[in-house]
């Protein structure tokens, strides 16, 4: 297994340390070389020219953009009621026993995330002059996890209290943080006033990702000392597969539903979403960017091949899903499937929440609103002939400009037509409801509407409309097919 040199860490900390100081010189350095030209003219001059003025407002603008944000701010966490020993004792009993093997202590408090990771982290107390540990797990970890990989997980975690890497990484974040703001406060304004800022924060993050790389592996380490080469490995390979999928679902799928007071079975849920062979284009572009996204030298974490060799795995280091997902992982330290959802969205989310099945989506939450959409418009989906479409989707931006909302427009041309794409995408879908079309929906998939063995997914038709893939002669036919399968229902 290979060795992390404590020294060389030791050395990077340092330098991130003195780079942490040096942005805030380099800030005040800038605002006083600034502030330097009024006071130059003054005294030399006996006035102050329109450059010195200038001058002051750049002083100005750069102490503004460094100012602190949110460095003394209260953590969220602090509304989220952790996991207790009385309710999950098998799970405490896991933590116990990780702590034994990996020479430390059990965190105070234990939080269920919903993210696919684990993390450790200090918290504030006493006004700050106390900070203690606190591990937070993921709830994807327990579902897709076995027992000894999460163990392996929860001492990785171990291993950044052991090595002092909470000590550091709160300064490494609230500069990056800073830099960042600052860029983005400045980069427009005149005189280039980003461009320091810019050249410094990508020095700076070049020694802290380095810093946070070694101090990965390190962890890494003590995971496969405590845990096992094997247990390590696959739990490295597994969340480095899981993260990606379960952020896209978590993003398409899970949050519109929750905006909308909607909770549905998080698991199967995903399980679907892994499993569904035509995934919405949207879903399927944004999930194949985060998996096919090379490392960077930015990056926080090393590659993931690079850590399987660190803690001495010498096999692949892809994988997928799918290969895994039938596995039950070790949910019964939360008592069970829907014990740990039921825990996750009691301690994630305050306001109550409707449970549906995912077979009642589409009629209970689209249909309503689909029922209504557009009625008494321009475009009343009741009163306009589904051969309307095409039409519609030359008018483009005049479209827009008829049906828009009352108010400023600040669209641009493009934007206008993407806009009347997305409405016409929601328009088919309320004209099928309309001629007794009924949809359907599942995860990752379009909404489909369907009647008797005739299927229709409305963004894929105005998609293929749009890009020319599908002729107006073709839209025609099908539509002749649609409403005639629409009659035979009324009729029926």
């Amino acid at each position: 297994m290979d060795s992390v040199n404590p020294s060389g860490v030791a050395r990077r900390a340092v330098l991130t340390v003195v780079l942490w100081a040096g942005f805030w010189l380099l800030g005040l350095a800038v605002a006083a070389g600034l502030l330097w030209v009024p006071i130059a003219e003054e005294r030399y001059t006996g006035s102050v020219g329109l450059s010195g003025l200038l001058s002051a407002a750049g002083a100005l603008t750069v102490l503004w953009a460094l100012r602190p944000r949110g460095w003394f701010s209260r953590e969220k966490r602090d509304e989220v009621r952790p996991l207790t020993r009385e309710d999950f004792p098998a799970l405490f009993t896991l933590l116990d026993e990780v702590a034994v093997r990996a020479g430390a202590s059990v965190p105070r408090k234990v939080y269920l995330s919903g993210e696919a990771t684990a993390f450790i982290a200090m918290e504030r107390r006493w006004l700050g002059l106390r900070r203690e540990p606190v591990v937070g797990i993921g709830l994807p970890l327990f579902a897709f996890l076995d027992r000894e990989e999460l163990a392996s997980v929860l001492a990785h975690e171990y291993g950044h209290h052991q090595g002092g890497d909470l000590a550091l990484g709160p300064w490494v974040y609230r500069t990056r943080r800073s830099i960042a703001l600052a860029v983005d406060s400045l980069e427009d304004s005149a005189f280039f006033l980003d461009v320091p800022f810019q050249l410094y924060g990508r020095f700076f993050l070049s020694a802290s990702s380095a810093v946070s790389r070694q101090q990965e592996l390190a962890a890494d380490a003590l995971a496969a000392s405590a845990c096992g080469t094997r247990a390590t490995a696959s739990a490295l390979r597994k969340v480095h597969a899981l993260g990606p999928v379960w952020g896209a679902y978590f993003e398409h799928e899970l949050l519109p539903l929750f905006g909308q007071r909607v909770r549905v079975p998080l698991l199967e849920g995903f399980r679907r979403f892994v499993a569904e062979e035509h995934r919405r284009a949207d879903v399927e572009q944004g999930l194949q960017e985060a998996l096919a996204r090379p490392p960077s030298q930015w990056d926080s974490h090393p590659p993931l091949q690079e850590r399987l060799r660190g803690v001495g795995y010498p096999g692949e280091g892809a994988s997928t899903p799918a290969s895994w997902l039938p596995l039950a992982g070790c949910l019964e330290l939360l008592g069970g499937e829907r014990a740990a959802e039921d825990t996750w969205v009691e301690r994630s989310i305050t306001e109550g929440l409707v449970s549906l099945a995912w077979e009642e989506i589409a009629g209970k939450v689209h249909l309503p609103e689909l029922q209504k959409q557009w009625v008494g418009t321009a475009i009343d989906p009741g009163r306009t002939p589904l051969g309307a479409l095409p039409g519609f989707l030359k008018e483009g931006e005049a479209l827009w400009n008829r049906i828009r909302p009352q108010g400023l427009d600040l669209l641009s041309a493009e934007g206008k037509r993407q806009r009347v794409r997305r409405i016409l995408v929601e328009w088919l879908g309320a004209a099928l409801v309309h001629r007794g079309f009924l949809p359907q929906l599942r995860p990752g998939a379009n909404l489909r509407f369907v009647c008797g063995d005739i299927s229709v997914e409305p963004a894929v038709i105005v998609r293929r409309l749009a890009e020319g893939a599908l002729s107006e002669a073709q839209y025609l036919e099908a539509c002749e097919l649609l409403e005639a399968a629409s009659s035979q229902l009324a009729t029926a």
